[in-house]
C-alpha cells in the first residue's frame, strides 16, 4: 500500500491518484453506494472517512452534495475547558521549543481537577486546531512586522562572521564545506589569526560595506576599526556618515562598555534583536550572503596574499557592486516599490544635509569610546553644571520638566559630539531601569517663551493588528494566569510563578489512587556478614535515672544515685532499663544485687 500521509500534510502522487478515481467511481455510484465506497477508501488508505472527505475535496474537488448540518461548528465542550486544556500545553514548552504535554497526558490532569470534556482526544485536538489554540499555531503566532528607514544612514545594521578565508605564511587558504561542518572544531581551531569578516547594511539604500581582520577572534578593537572605516569618508566611496541607530547581536564585543560609550557619545541608539530573530536585521545577513557568493567566490581564482589586499580588493568590488559598474551584471537594487531597478549609490544620494553626519576625528572617536560618564547632583533651580570639552566654562544644563527627576537627585551626566554642547543625563526609575535624556545649555527660546530643544509632540508607533492566534495567546495567558496583562504574564514566566495560581493538581491526585491487593510473592533473605553488628541505643546516666524514677516511682537514694552515675558515666543500653527496673522493683525484705553489685534497699 502507499505511504499515507495525514490529512495536513501534501500526499504522494499515488495517494491523489487514487483519490481521484475514488471520486470518479463515486460520482457513477448508485444511491446508497457512496458511504461503503468511501468506507472501502479509508480502510485501504488507513485514514478516517472523515479524513478521505477532506483529501477528497482538497485533491479532487470533490464534494458530497450534502447540506451542511446546522450545528456545524458547535461542540458540547466548554470553551473555557478548551483554552485550559490548551494553555497547559503551551505552558509545559521548554525554551527549545520542544512540546513536552500532550493532549492525552493535559487531559487526565484537567479530568482529575474537576473538567469534564465529554469527546474524543482527536476531536479535542480537531477543537484547538479549528480555533488556533495548538502548539502548532501558537509557534507561529505572531505575524512579522516590515521595518523602514525613512532616509540613507537612518539605521545601520551590523553584523561580523567568520570569513572562510585564512592566510598562512603568506598564502591564502579557504575553509571547504567539509573542514567547515566536520572537523571544525580541530582543523578550524588549528588557525591561530582567523579571518573575520564585517559587514554593514544601510536599510534605505541596501548599500552593503564589507571589511576584514585578521585575529583570534572578535575583540571591540576590531568593531570599533571597523566603524570608523564604514562611517569614516574613504577616497572613492560616496557612503559614509554616522547613523540615528544601529541594529546588531549580542556578540560579546557589540556589548563591550567602551563601543557603547562611543554610541551613546555619537548620539547612536543601538538595539540588539530577541533571541532567536536574526531577520530582524535581515538585510546585513542578506549583505553577508551577497558578499559570499558575488565577491569571496572570486578569490577562488585570484588569491589576494594577505589581508590588506583582501579589503582593497573588497573595497573595489563593494563600490563598483554599488554603483552598478560591474561589466556584465546588473547589480541594481530592485524592490516592489521601485518602478524601476535603482544603484545604491543612487539610492544614498538622496541624502539631505540634515541627515548626514559626519564622523569626528578617529583621535576624538578613540577618547569618547574610553569616556566615563560624571555624576551630578540636581541644584534647587532644577539644574546641573557640566563643563562639556568643546565649551570654554561650565555651563548650566536645566532639567526642568524631565519625568523621574526632582531636587537633590544625583543623576549621570556625558558628553556628546552633536549639537550645542549637548549632554546625556540618565537617572534610574524606581525599578532600576534608567530613564536616559539628551539636554544642551538654556540659550535658545521662541517667541513664546519655550524652548527650542523641546520634543514635538506627534511621534506615533504602528503595531499590526492581532491575528486570531494571537487573540488566542492573549485568552490562554488570561486563563493560565489570570487578571494579568501581557507584561506581568511574562514577568510571572520570569519568576517561575506557578500557572492557574497554583490551584490545579498536576500529580497530587495520584496519590489518592487506591492499588489493587496483589499477591505477596516469595523471596530470599539477604545474608548479612557475622561481623557487621547493628548499633546499640545508648542513653545517658541522667536518663536512664529518669526512666528508673518514673518506673519506681520515687526517688533514688544518695548512695543509688552516686553508684548508678559512676558505674554508667559511658550511657546505659537501652535494652537493660527493663532489667533494671525490675531489679530496683525487688522487695525490701529480699534484697537483690542489682546491675554493677548494687544492693536494693
Amino acid at each position: 500500500m502507499p505511504e499515507v500521509l495525514d490529512d495536513m500534510a501534501s500526499v504522494s502522487p499515488e495517494i491523489a491518484e487514487y483519490l481521484r478515481a475514488l471520486a470518479r467511481r463515486l460520482d457513477a455510484a448508485g444511491h446508497g453506494q457512496a458511504t461503503t465506497i468511501v468506507r472501502e477508501g479509508a480502510q485501504f488508505l488507513g485514514m478516517s472517512t472523515q479524513t478521505v472527505y477532506r483529501q477528497l475535496q482538497r485533491v479532487a474537488g470533490w464534494e458530497s452534495g450534502r447540506k451542511a448540518r446546522s450545528d456545524k461548528g458547535t461542540t458540547s465542550v466548554a470553551p473555557e475547558a478548551l483554552v485550559k486544556l490548551a494553555a497547559a500545553q503551551k505552558e509545559a514548552i521548554r525554551q527549545n521549543g520542544k512540546q513536552t504535554l500532550f493532549t492525552t497526558t493535559a487531559r487526565g490532569v484537567m479530568e482529575a481537577n474537576g473538567i469534564d470534556f465529554g469527546v474524543s482526544n482527536a476531536r479535542l485536538n480537531t477543537l484547538m486546531r479549528d480555533r488556533k489554540l495548538n502548539v502548532s499555531a501558537q509557534r507561529i503566532a505572531a505575524p512579522v512586522q516590515h521595518l523602514r528607514a525613512p532616509h540613507p544612514n537612518h539605521t545601520h545594521e551590523v553584523d561580523p562572521s567568520l570569513c572562510l578565508v585564512y592566510y598562512l605564511k603568506g598564502r591564502q587558504y579557504l575553509i571547504r564545506d567539509d573542514e567547515f561542518y566536520k572537523n571544525k572544531l580541530d582543523r578550524i581551531a588549528q588557525i591561530k589569526f582567523k579571518c573575520y569578516r564585517y559587514a554593514l547594511y544601510d536599510k534605505a539604500s541596501a548599500v552593503t560595506v564589507p571589511w576584514y581582520c585578521e585575529a583570534a577572534g572578535e575583540t571591540q578593537h576590531n568593531l570599533f576599526e571597523f566603524l570608523m572605516f564604514a562611517w569614516g569618508q574613504q577616497p572613492g566611496r560616496p557612503f559614509h556618515g554616522v547613523p540615528e541607530n544601529m541594529l546588531w547581536d549580542k556578540g560579546s564585543a557589540n556589548q563591550s562598555a567602551a563601543i557603547q560609550s562611543l554610541l551613546e557619545a555619537l548620539d547612536v541608539k543601538h538595539a540588539t534583536h530577541a533571541a532567536g530573530a536574526a531577520r530582524v536585521k535581515g538585510g546585513v545577513e542578506n549583505g553577508n550572503n551577497l558578499i559570499e557568493t558575488q565577491f569571496e567566490s572570486r578569490l577562488r581564482f585570484e588569491p589576494v596574499e594577505d589581508v590588506e589586499q583582501l579589503n582593497r580588493a573588497a573595497a573595489a568590488w563593494a563600490n563598483a557592486y554599488c554603483a552598478n559598474l560591474i561589466p556584465g551584471q546588473d547589480t541594481r537594487l530592485r524592490r516592489q516599490g521601485l518602478a524601476v531597478p535603482v544603484a545604491r549609490y543612487d539610492l544614498w544620494q538622496l541624502i539631505t544635509a540634515e541627515q548626514l553626519r559626519f564622523l569626528p576625528p578617529i583621535e576624538v572617536c578613540r577618547a569618547l569610546m574610553a569616556s566615563r560618564e560624571e555624576e551630578r547632583q540636581v541644584k534647587a533651580d532644577m539644574t546641573v553644571s557640566f563643563r562639556h570639552p568643546a565649551a570654554d566654562a561650565s555651563a548650566a544644563y536645566s532639567l526642568r520638566g524631565l519625568d523621574g527627576i526632582s531636587v537633590g537627585d544625583k543623576v549621570k551626566v556625558r558628553a556628546l559630539v552633536y549639537g550645542d554642547c549637548a549632554v546625556q543625563v540618565q537617572v534610574e526609575r524606581y525599578d532600576g531601569s534608567p530613564l536616559i535624556y539628551r539636554v544642551e545649555p538654556e540659550r535658545q527660546f521662541d517667541r513664546f517663551g519655550q524652548r527650542l530643544d523641546g520634543a514635538v509632540i506627534g511621534a506615533e508607533f504602528k503595531a499590526m493588528p492581532k491575528t486570531e492566534a494571537q487573540h488566542a495567546t492573549t485568552t490562554m495567558d488570561g486563563a493560565a494566569y489570570p487578571g494579568m496583562t501581557a507584561d506581568e504574564v511574562k514577568a510571572a514566566r520570569d519568576r517561575r510563578d506557578t500557572p492557574f495560581k497554583g490551584e490545579l493538581r498536576a500529580h497530587s491526585y495520584l496519590q489518592e489512587v487506591e492499588l489493587p491487593t496483589y499477591m505477596p510473592r516469595s523471596g530470599t533473605d539477604v545474608e548479612v556478614p557475622a561481623h557487621v553488628v547493628a548499633p546499640v541505643a545508648m542513653l545517658s546516666p541522667i536518663e536512664a535515672m529518669l526512666r528508673v524514677r518514673s518506673a519506681l516511682g520515687r526517688n533514688l537514694s544518695p548512695e543509688e544515685n552516686a553508684f548508678f552515675t559512676a558505674r554508667y558515666a559511658d550511657g546505659v543500653p537501652e535494652e537493660q532499663i527493663e532489667a533494671l527496673i525490675a531489679q530496683y522493683s525487688a522487695p525490701a525484705a529480699e534484697p537483690v544485687r542489682a546491675a554493677g553489685g548494687l544492693r536494693a534497699v
